[in-house]
């Protein structure tokens, strides 16, 4: 498990979401999903945990927790489970 990536320099920020938490978390980011070529996406937890799932992975990538930041690389299909106190939102950058 690791948390160590990191964003290209070249990127830019371009949307945010809300900040989410269990009750708010869309379904489809607790289901495999992906990002659009070229969209990285950068977490920021501020409350609870995030684990954070690659597909076909049976073990988190990452576990997350508050005020920890981790890198969504385009295209990777993945999924999370939340804690029931977590707080968290993303900011997508290309």
């Amino acid at each position: 498990m690791t948390n160590a990536r990191t964003l290209p320099a070249h990127v830019a920020s371009y949307a945010e979401t809300p900040v989410f938490t269990s009750d708010t978390v869309p379904s489809k980011l607790l289901s495999h999903h992906d990002l659009k070529p070229g969209t990285w996406g950068l977490m920021h937890v501020k409350k609870g945990a995030v684990r954070f799932f690659v597909e076909d992975g049976d073990e988190p990538v990452a576990v997350l927790n508050k005020d920890d930041a981790f890198v969504i690389l385009p295209e990777e299909r993945h999924y999370i489970e939340v804690s029931d106190d977590v707080k968290f939102y993303i900011v997508f950058l290309k």
